[in-house]
């Protein structure tokens, strides 16, 4: 008969945001998803202001650049297509 008694190792300590980072906890994951389509909505959302800043008045050029308003276009259009799906 045994006469020993084990301890359980301690366990590892992770702070919060590593937690977070690398869990593999279902609802937490569901939690990042849900943060992350959140966080390039918003991104979306202030290029689409500037792109109707730019389109408020006739002769307002909020841009200068020609070229950059066609980059904040196309990343206006690229961010609110493609980035929630990416991580799905």
């Amino acid at each position: 008969m045994a006469t020993t008694v084990l301890t359980p190792a301690a366990s590892t300590y992770r702070s919060g945001l590593y937690e977070w980072l690398t869990t593999t906890d279902h609802k937490k994951i569901g939690i990042l998803y849900i943060v992350n389509s959140f966080l390039f909505f918003l991104l979306a959302g202030l290029l689409a202001m500037g792109v109707r800043t730019e389109l408020a008045f006739p002769g307002l050029q909020f841009v200068h650049d020609e070229g950059v308003y066609n980059q904040l276009f196309t990343m206006h259009g690229t961010v609110m297509i493609s980035c929630p799906w990416v991580e799905s």
